[in-house]
């Protein structure tokens, strides 16, 4: 079995939650996710989330700005598993702008059950509802 490491963020900004749809030319595709990716070799997981925001929307995190609020595993058909690190963000600097020809949108916490997620974040999207991270009446 491929063990897969990932760093995702939720990024939360006037309480609203930035999602990021899958490009049709990757696995999964028309998919929406938080953003963020796969580790590269040698990378931590808080390195490879201020990577990939930085290149996926233009934006500079700094580690002490982010919180890891979970660790999350799911597998794949596959033959895969994905281990996932959560992070929660509030404070970056740059202006959020899909760079890789993603689409982008901001969705309450009440409306990301409208949108169709990977099933890997299924388990983030019901603690969001259940308020379990403790932001969604920030």
């Amino acid at each position: 079995m491929k063990i897969i490491l990932v760093s995702s963020c939720i990024l939360l900004k006037k309480n609203k939650i930035l999602t990021s749809k899958r490009p049709s030319d990757k696995s999964f595709s028309n998919y929406w996710e938080f953003p963020g990716g796969k580790l590269e070799r040698g990378e931590s997981f808080y390195d490879a989330i201020i990577r990939e925001l930085q290149e996926e929307l233009g934006i500079k995190v700094k580690s002490k700005d982010l919180s890891v609020i979970d660790n999350i595993s799911h597998s794949y058909e596959l033959n895969s598993t994905v281990v996932m690190a959560v992070f929660y963000i509030r404070k970056w600097s740059g202006i959020v702008k899909a760079k890789e020809s993603q689409q982008i949108q901001w969705l309450t916490a009440a409306d990301l059950c409208k949108v169709k997620f990977l099933e890997g974040n299924k388990t983030i999207l019901e603690k969001i509802n259940s308020n379990l991270y403790g932001f969604n009446h920030e």
